[in-house]
């Protein structure tokens, strides 16, 4: 007799961008679910901004702590230095603080240790943590996107910190994948759309308000990965569930924890 995973046929649109997905999609289909990927962002390095990037990396001596915000801002500053052969030791001197587990576990390539991360995982919450770390003179470096919100820095730099922001890649539209989007959305049989940051949400807004299919989306239970992409959401008038823990294993968990309430009921 066959086994019967949670997710079981269960569609499940994947919206993060190309070269995060794959993980999300393996996890769903480890539990039975359908995973339907439409990347609607695209992550590039940050080639306007390479010059103060190449002089900042060069200059790592002048700060004391150094921050990511996100796996993707790792990945493109290890980039950088692998470029200009500048050493992972260059940042050993540095006290290291992350956003997240996932962050964090990215930034053991670069042979570091963080030794500052919040419990919930939020850019507020990593402020608060880094003032309660740190002295006032602690010279700081912060490694984002262009899409990170201000928070961080603006609360940082309220505090008395000197705050270096480093944008070291660029979140863009993909306008590629919007006619397999449109395509699954006017199928009508998706049981879930994920969404893993607020960027996602308004990449995906942009698409339906343009061609007014939101009234295709009344029967879908949006997943989001926190609450600032929850809020998001509800901005333009749809209403998300969120996991206790920001990671897309718990937003797999909440998805199943909605199929078998929704069989409970039957």
């Amino acid at each position: 007799m066959d086994t019967i995973l949670p997710l079981q046929g269960k569609k499940v649109l994947i919206t993060r961008a190309k070269a995060q997905v794959e993980e999300f999609i393996q996890k769903i289909e480890e539990v039975g679910g359908i995973a339907l990927s439409t990347p609607l962002l695209e992550i590039k390095r940050n080639e306007s901004n390479e010059k103060n990037i190449k002089q900042t990396i060069n200059c790592l001596d002048e700060f004391d702590c150094i921050v990511f915000t996100s796996a993707n801002g790792v990945t493109f500053f290890k980039k950088y230095l692998d470029q200009w052969n500048i050493p992972y030791s260059a940042l050993q001197h540095m006290v290291a603080a992350s956003v997240g587990r996932k962050t964090s576990k990215q930034m053991e390539k670069l042979d570091l240790t963080v030794s500052v991360i919040p419990e919930e995982f939020v850019a507020e919450k990593l402020a608060e943590k880094i003032k309660e770390k740190l002295q006032r003179d602690t010279r700081i470096l912060v490694i984002r996107g262009n899409l990170a919100r201000p928070v961080l820095i603006e609360q940082l730099t309220a505090h008395g910190f000197y705050v270096k922001d480093l944008v070291v890649y660029e979140t863009v539209h993909n306008d590629s994948e919007t006619s397999k989007l449109l395509s699954y959305i006017e199928r009508n049989d998706i049981d879930f759309i994920t969404f893993t940051s607020s960027s996602t949400v308004d990449s995906f807004m942009k698409v339906l308000y343009q061609r007014e299919l939101l009234e295709h989306l009344k029967k879908v239970t949006f997943i989001c990965i926190g609450p600032i992409t929850k809020d998001t959401l509800m901005e333009y008038g749809f209403t998300g569930v969120m996991p206790d823990s920001y990671t897309i294993d718990d937003m797999i968990k909440v998805m199943i924890d909605v199929v078998e309430n929704k069989e409970g009921i039957q």
